[in-house]
């Protein structure tokens, strides 16, 4: 992506996902009090990282990752990957 910004909602809207079994960009909506483009955004940002699979029409997505312990290693790995990067 052009915009290597990472959203700073990314991880609670992680545990949010993972903790509902669904990735469904409404669910975000209610759950960070953001609006559509935001949500769709983190939505994709997810996908990028193994998070949630790809969308397909308007179905909810996917869930990948099957628990916050899965999560919290993955946000461990992608942050070391970060500062590596710096």
């Amino acid at each position: 992506a052009a915009d290597d910004s990472v959203d700073p909602l990314i991880w609670e809207a992680a545990e949010a996902v993972v903790a509902a079994g669904l990735g469904s960009t409404s669910m975000l909506q209610r759950r960070l009090k953001v609006g559509y483009a935001r949500a769709g955004r983190i939505m994709d940002m997810l996908e990028t990282k193994g998070v949630v699979g790809p969308q397909e029409g308007s179905r909810a997505r996917d869930v990948l990752v099957d628990s916050v312990e899965d999560l919290e290693s993955l946000r461990a790995f992608d942050e070391e990957d970060r500062e590596g990067t710096r």
